[in-house]
């Protein structure tokens, strides 16, 4: 169940993985998340929830909690299955250390301390593309995903 039916203001985790997922991990993910999604309940209630597998790299998980909020239990409930995912794929969803930026046209991967080094270098500029993995609502995904270095939080990092 993808996420396009869901509003702006649905509150959004998104995971990205330590590596680039192949087709079979993709369906594979994506079998399991349907299952869980369809199920997904806090206190007893349904929730109103969808995921996607971007650019076979991230995984979104979004929620309506205009209908029905995420507790911490449900929360949980996702992050286990989330850890499940990793451990079944050989990935890690949790490593907010790496950054995916775009250099000559290429999708990168660095950690924290080498991008910081990189746009010391010069090498990361103003006009670098990075990905905004720290949104919290569908809107501010739909409207800010990839933006240039310089209108995304790591500027303000930077100063």
């Amino acid at each position: 169940m993808n996420v396009d039916h869901l509003p702006d203001k649905a509150r959004v985790w998104i995971y990205q993985a330590d590596r680039v997922l192949n087709e079979a991990e993709q369906l594979g993910i994506a079998k399991a998340m349907d299952g869980f999604v369809q199920q997904w309940k806090a206190h007893g209630a349904e929730l109103a929830a969808g995921y996607e597998i971007r650019e076979g790299r991230w995984l979104i998980l979004a929620v309506d909690e205009q209908a029905q909020a995420a507790t911490g239990c449900s929360i949980d409930s996702s992050v286990h299955v989330i850890r499940e995912l990793g451990d079944r794929y050989r990935l890690d969803f949790f490593n907010r250390t790496l950054v995916v930026y775009e250099h000559e046209g290429e999708r990168k991967t660095a950690p924290m301390h080498q991008f910081w080094a990189l746009r010391k270098a010069g090498i990361v500029n103003e006009h670098t593309y990075v990905y905004n993995t720290i949104a919290t609502t569908l809107g501010e995904l739909r409207t800010s995903w990839k933006q240039k270095f310089e209108d995304s939080w790591h500027q303000e990092a930077w100063r």
